[in-house]
């Protein structure tokens, strides 16, 4: 059978293993590394960076990775798709451009940014064209958070992952581009599939689905029988072969730890996905229940049947904004009687906290070793004698001068029962809590751009 494409999924987050990349590179026989940086709320941490820092709103991990592997990747022939670009595509890109000057690699490297899926500086102009902007989770209006949004992207398709190749970056970086939309842009244009080929669109974004999460589909978020997972510490990163049919064959990094096999890859399958008949992407709305998942070699599976139908008449947008302040603290109570010392503190702090009525919104108090993950469902699960309790408090409040207030009170713990320990260090801290608002904006009035870099 003819090679198909071959595709490295390097990251699945800012902050994954910045070694993985390198290693798909020079060891698995790729044509393209996809990484993908971006969470919904990373946009909303790399608005606030660019706040700081002009230059910056970046995944700055793309520098390291880079570094260890782009000689290597023009080498090969290896061709770059990221969304690591964030807020600032083209900072991203001129930084990735100075590298490559660094190397000496000068015209052998051609930098693509992507931009336009940032709505920010247009969220009048929608409006006035009358988009509503609502929050498609809760209904609430838009004039709810008027002019106080700190980030609003909207997820982007592939289209311009495809005219960045075409004009022949083999280094693209991109914003809010949707996750399987990097490696569909990848597959659309070595195959040359058009935008209404609705069943091997699907095909392209099932496989960007199942490597967009790194290690995740290698065993590295197995539910089923995670215990069995070899050599979890050099686990591979995955590898999708794709047919000019859409025939998807999930492999991983050679010689890597990890485990690639059905339920290794059905779990990923139905990761995040909603409804599995009409899985929902800018590029396709594919249909998961059609395919075929088997197991075709050691660390092997084939995907088939994929099917797909129109895309959505509207893009996701996800934007955040300031919702107040939250702080936490940890404290460390050991046997005996750890449960009665953690219980006995924290009716003390209550009682210092209630007395000064203070502006606080919400407050938690959990007991981590007496069941608390399952608290609201099984209340008590834990019944015996355990070496150690951790008394978690945190709280919200619009107020960060409330909240602060809190923090001195909470030091008062060390005139409460003995034999604890601080496990956060200092007092805790006010951070600002940017929430999440989801909203919809029809395809046609967001408008990407590429530019060589």
């Amino acid at each position: 059978m003819k090679r198909g494409v071959r595709i490295g999924g390097g990251l699945g987050y800012w902050g994954d293993d910045t070694s993985a990349p390198g290693r798909l590179v020079r060891e698995a026989d790729i044509d393209y590394l996809v990484m993908d940086f971006l969470a919904e709320v990373t946009m909303s941490i790399m608005r606030k960076q660019m706040t700081r820092d002009p230059e910056g709103g970046y995944a700055t991990d793309i520098i390291p990775i880079l570094r260890d592997c782009l000689a290597d990747a023009v080498d090969r022939d290896v061709r770059i798709v990221c969304n690591a670009g964030g807020m600032n595509p083209l900072g991203c890109a001129q930084a990735i451009r100075a590298l490559a000057a660094e190397f000496g690699l000068g015209d052998a490297v051609v930098v693509a940014a992507v931009t336009g899926d940032d709505l920010m500086p247009r969220l009048e102009e929608l409006l006035d064209r009358g988009v509503e902007l609502s929050n498609t989770e809760t209904g609430a209006p838009y004039s709810t958070v008027a002019g106080s949004l700190a980030s609003a992207n909207a997820y982007v398709g592939a289209d311009p992952v495809v005219e960045a190749l075409e004009r022949g970056a083999n280094v693209v970086v991109t914003g809010r581009l949707a996750d399987p939309s990097l490696t569909l842009g990848a597959l659309r244009y070595e195959y040359g599939w058009k935008d209404d080929e609705w069943d091997l669109l699907a095909a392209g974004t099932v496989a960007g689905h199942l490597i967009e999460c790194g290690a995740h589909v290698t065993g590295g978020n197995h539910q089923a029988a995670w215990q069995d997972v070899p050599d979890m510490g050099d686990i591979g990163f995955p590898v999708v072969e794709v047919g000019v049919d859409g025939r998807i064959v999930l492999g991983k990094t050679p010689h890597s730890g990890g485990l690639v096999d059905e339920q290794t890859t059905i779990e990923q399958l139905l990761y995040e996905i909603g409804d599995p008949t009409a899985y929902l992407s800018p590029d396709v709305t594919s249909d998961w229940t059609t395919m075929s998942v088997r197991e075709i070699g050691k660390d092997l599976v084939e995907i088939t049947g994929v099917t797909g139908r129109p895309c959505p008449a509207t893009l996701k947008v996800s934007a955040a904004y300031p919702d107040g302040y939250s702080m936490t603290s940890l404290f460390l109570y050991s046997a005996p009687d750890a449960p009665g010392r953690a219980r006995k503190a924290q009716e003390i702090l209550q009682f210092r906290i209630d007395r000064l009525a203070l502006d606080i919104d919400e407050m938690r108090w959990d007991h981590i070793g007496l069941g608390a993950v399952h608290e609201r469902r099984t209340p008590q699960t834990y019944t015996g004698e355990p070496c150690e309790v951790v008394l978690r408090f945190a709280a919200r409040s619009a107020s960060r001068a409330a909240l602060k207030r809190v923090a001195v009170e909470l030091s008062t713990v060390f005139h409460g029962p003995p034999g604890k320990t601080t496990l956060s260090p200092g007092r805790g801290r006010a951070t600002e809590v940017l929430s999440y608002w989801p909203t919809l904006v029809p395809r046609e009035l967001v408008l990407t751009s590429v530019e060589l870099v």
